[in-house]
Parts: structure tokens; sequence; C-alpha cells
């Protein structure tokens, strides 16, 4: 349901007629690219950038202030020889990234701890100890190809536009305007901000991983490389976790995710694996004639966790009162909250959601908070088949959610159906939200479903009406 752009929107957004709210998981609204209106001969990215609120050039605005505020923060490498040659091998796999094109900037932090990090617009700092632990320029390719694509799948104002709607509710979903944009960093972030462009979670880490291979094998490097530089991380037993590796905590499935991706990629026959310019800079960190500091401004973070960005503006509680509603075509009538909306996609597909819980993204209409009703045309006939296809689809769609209970038979509209409950972070704000999947099959063949959404600390407020509205479903026929 998920990877919904409240979860359930996501899924459903393919299913029905909203112009999916969660697109797909990870991606563009209603099948848009995501660039705005600029021309582009950049190829467009293998996945498509997820719900932002900006617009390619404002990346490049927000980008700017923060590399400046980093600039202050941290111990810039002055040493002209490192700097240029990462600027060139930068420039090398950044004239192959996907989507907008930005023009991304390279510098190098002097300190020695093993990280790298992007921010909006192509702004990309290098640590000195990365490119140190690194054993060939294909593993330093490897780790900048892999900041290359966050900032070409724009993940870094996907995190601020989760964050934003998290704070203020769902009534903003609007692209903001230039002079909001500071407003909108202190409002989610204070002094902070710089760290929201940072916390990306699995499912961006591993397209940054997937785009990044991408982008290694049309510049001449084998994407081997990368999957090495996280297999040498991994085994370094007994220290730290390195800051690159802290959002994934199984290095292992990067690596294997990477391998699984080779057959599709054009891997040259002789890539770029080393070169005298690697060794001369490396030479020059790890023999001492670099000056580094032992530690750097900005970290990378991991994913927040489920309370950490929590909705600073929650709609109202479901009413205890309850009025009816009937479908058009009379398929189905239920009962829902006086205090609620009903928002309709065509006669048989319906949202039900408080105000301040939805609000359209483009063309999409997305949900934090209530209950999706459609109907699809199911491939298998068997019902529990049917049930199995259709949860597994909203967990394909969404791949950082995960099915916290299995399907349990129930009585459904008066009808034999069944109750899943899958789980996960809303694409939209962040934070882990809570759905049961109800279905049964219609008197004409079809799955119709019921998608229940609430994030996870406030699921218990919204259990009990969810389960009188689905207590009050009838069926036609």
């Amino acid at each position: 349901m998920l990877r919904r752009r409240s979860s359930v929107v996501l899924l459903l957004v393919s299913l029905l007629t909203f112009q999916p709210a969660c697109k797909t998981l990870l991606g563009d609204k209603s099948g848009s690219t995501g660039y705005g209106d600029a021309a582009t001969t950049r190829p467009a990215p293998h996945f498509k950038p997820g719900f932002n609120l900006f617009t390619p050039e404002q990346d490049i605005q927000m980008g700017r202030q923060s590399a400046e505020e980093v600039a202050r923060q941290v111990p810039l490498l002055r040493d002209e020889r490192i700097v240029s040659y990462v600027r060139r091998l930068g420039e090398r796999l950044a004239a192959k990234a996907p989507g907008f094109d930005f023009t991304y900037q390279f510098n190098v932090i002097g300190t020695k701890e093993i990280n790298a990090f992007a921010l909006p617009g192509g702004y990309i700092f290098v640590n000195a100890g990365a490119i140190a632990a690194a054993r060939s320029e294909g593993e330093l390719a490897g780790v900048m190809a892999h900041e290359i694509a966050h900032v070409a799948l724009r993940h870094p104002t996907n995190q601020v536009s989760k964050a934003y709607v998290a704070k203020t509710g769902m009534r903003i979903i609007r692209r903001v305007t230039g002079n909001e944009i500071g407003g909108i960093l202190e409002q989610v972030g204070g002094a902070g901000a710089n760290l929201l462009f940072l916390k990306f979670g699995r499912t961006a880490e591993t397209q940054a991983d997937l785009e990044g291979a991408r982008i290694m094998a049309a510049a001449g490097y084998d994407p081997r490389d990368m999957a090495g530089f996280f297999e040498l991380l991994q085994s370094k037993s007994g220290q730290r976790t390195p800051e690159f590796m802290s959002d994934h905590p199984d290095p292992g499935n990067r690596v294997a995710a990477i391998r699984r991706e080779l057959p599709s990629l054009n891997v040259s026959a002789n890539p770029v694996r080393d070169s005298e310019e690697f060794k001369q800079t490396k030479g020059l960190l790890t023999g001492g004639g670099a000056q580094m500091a032992t530690s750097a401004g900005p970290e990378r973070k991991g994913p927040s966790g489920p309370n950490e960005t929590g909705p600073g503006t929650r709609p109202a509680q479901p009413s205890a009162n309850f009025r009816d509603f009937q479908a058009r075509d009379n398929s189905f009538a239920l009962a829902y909250p006086d205090n609620w909306d009903a928002l309709s996609a065509d006669d048989a597909n319906m949202i039900f959601a408080p105000e301040g819980a939805y609000g359209q993204i483009d063309e999409g209409l997305v949900v934090t908070h209530g209950v999706m009703i459609g109907v699809v045309r199911p491939e298998a006939g068997d019902l529990e088949q049917a049930n199995a296809a259709f949860v597994q689809q909203q967990v394909n769609m969404n791949p950082d959610f995960r099915v916290e209970r299995a399907p349990q038979a129930i009585d459904f509209g008066g009808r034999r159906g069944f109750a899943t409950i899958v789980a996960g972070p809303s694409p939209v704000t962040g934070v882990i939200e809570v759905d049961v999947i109800y279905t049964t099959a219609t008197s004409d063949g079809r799955l119709f479903y019921l998608i229940t959404i609430a994030p996870e600390d406030e699921f218990k407020n919204y259990q009990a009406t969810f389960e009188r509205i689905a207590q009050s479903l009838r069926l036609a026929g």
C-alpha cells in the first residue's frame, strides 16, 4: 500500500483513476517527468523521482545555499592536485548522469572519515578518508556515482518535501514559490536543515546504487568496483560502521543488487579500473602530503524513526457520528465519520478522509489518514489467489513496506474476504504507516478492496473507526 502516497494511496494510485498519489512508489507524479519544463538532452532516470514540492531550479537554489553553509562548517581540502583530480573524475561521471541537466560541483573535505554526501542541485562533497580507503579509481568512482545518482533522482529535496508535509499536513500539497524556500527549511529543520538532505531510506539508497551503477558503466567503469568498495567497508569488522554505509544496515544486499543489475548494463570489455592519477592522489593523502582533520561537518544520517519527523499538524479525530454513503451505481454502501470528506475518483472508486489528511500533488490525490475503496479485475479467479496477488502488488510498488500480518479469512460485507496488514514509511511524510487491506469478490467476479490508512503512532486512535466502516460495508448482488 504502500509506497503509498500515503501508502495506500500509492498503490491505489495505479489502481484508481486518482492519478496516483503514490505514484508507484518511487515515482513521480502521475507520469510526469518531475523535471518541470526545462529542456534537457540527458536520458531519463531508470527510477522516477519521488514526491517533490520543488522544481529542479529550486534544487539548485537550495543546494547552493546549503553548500555555502557546509563550506563554513567543514575543513575543505585546498590541495589543488587532489581537488582537481576529484573534479575531473566527477565531471566524467556527471556527464553520464540522467535527468535534469544540473551543473555538478565537487569538493573534498579534509577529514579521515570514510564518507561522501550530496546536496540538492549537484553539490557533492567527498571526504579525503573515502579517497584514501578506495583501492582503485573504480572504487572511488563508485562512491561518487552513487552520490551523483542521489542528485539526479532528486532525493535531497524529496526528503525536505516529506518532512514539510509531515510537519504541516496535507493542505500544503502544491509547488512552492522561490521566496518560500527559506521559511520551509527553517520550519522543518531550523539550523539542522542540511541534515534533511542526507536522510535517505533503503529505497533511495538502493536506487542510488543501481542508477550509480548505470552511470559508472556509461562512463567506462565496472560497477563491480562499487560493490567491491561496499565489501571492503563491510570487512572492517570491529570498527565503527563508516558513515557512507550507515543508511544500509546490510551492505551484502547492496552488493547482490548491483551484481544482479550487471546483465542489463553495457559494461566495457576493458573498463577503467585504476590510473596513475588516482595512485598519486591517494599517495598524497596516505603519505601525509595533505593535512586532514579528524571529523567532518554534516554526516550522513540514517532514516528517521517512526516519530522523529511526526506530523506537527494532525487531522481532527474521527467523529463518533457517522453518515451513510451509497455509490451512484449502487455497487456498494457504507457509513463513515461525518467530519470526513468523501472524494470520488469515479462511481466505484472513493477516498474517505478528514480535512488535512489528503491533498493534491499535481494531478495525483494523496492520503495520510483515511480509507480508500475500489475494484480491480484480478488475473486469478480464486479469491485467495487474487487477494495474495493484490497484496503483493502493493508491496512491490512500495519496497519499504512489509506484510506485518498474513492474510486472515474474515466476513467482509457479508461475504468471504481477507484482511492483511502491511506497514512501512510513507513516501510522502516519511512516517511509518500502517495499512489494513480488506478484499472480497464482487458478484461480477472483480476484486473489491478497502484499505485503511493511518500513521503507526495514531493507528489505535483510528482502529475502532476503521473497523466500524468495514463492518458497515454492503455490496450489491
